[in-house]
């Protein structure tokens, strides 16, 4: 079976959702390499709209990836950063992705022993259940930045994604 993933049509039969699980469970250590389609492409399965591109003005960017948040420091400065996926009076979204753990290969071309990349943390540790608990706190932060807070005094939930 083939799926057309650039359709906006829902992918929402047992076997796309499959395909959707197969594609994506041996992915891993590239989280701004595959966020933004990781959640388009379930947005897909789950059959609700996909985000919007982001547009010049501010205010019209309801529902985006790359949500720009200002905040302000008690020594009178501010650093932005940004809500992997913000739908206003939704939800904030922080994305993480870790990875498996990996043996130690050797490299085909070298007597080397090659480790794979681990991403935020190795999904089914300590350290991963550290950095979803970072996660939730680093979208509480932005739920609760000033410009967010404005626009959206009902924003409903804070998620994390770890893939």
């Amino acid at each position: 079976m083939t799926i057309n993933l650039d359709s906006e049509a829902p992918l929402t039969s047992a076997a796309d959702t499959q395909a959707f699980i197969t594609r994506w469970e041996t992915s891993g250590a590239a989280e701004r390499a595959n966020y933004q389609i990781f959640l388009t492409e379930l947005c897909d399965v789950l059959g609700v709209p996909r985000p919007h591109p982001s547009k010049p003005h501010e205010e019209e960017n309801t529902y985006v990836f790359e949500k720009p948040v200002t905040f302000q420091h008690g020594d009178g400065t501010t650093s932005t950063g940004r809500i992997d996926l913000y739908k206003r009076k939704s939800f904030v979204l922080e994305a993480k992705q870790g990875s498996e753990k990996h043996r130690a290969e050797k490299s085909l071309l070298t007597d080397k022993v090659r480790k794979g990349k681990k991403g935020t943390a190795v999904r089914g540790t300590g350290g991963w259940d550290d950095a979803m608990l970072a996660s939730r706190g680093q979208a509480e932060q932005y739920a609760r930045g000033p410009k967010i807070k404005k626009l959206d005094n009902a924003l409903t939930y804070r998620l994390t994604c770890g893939a």
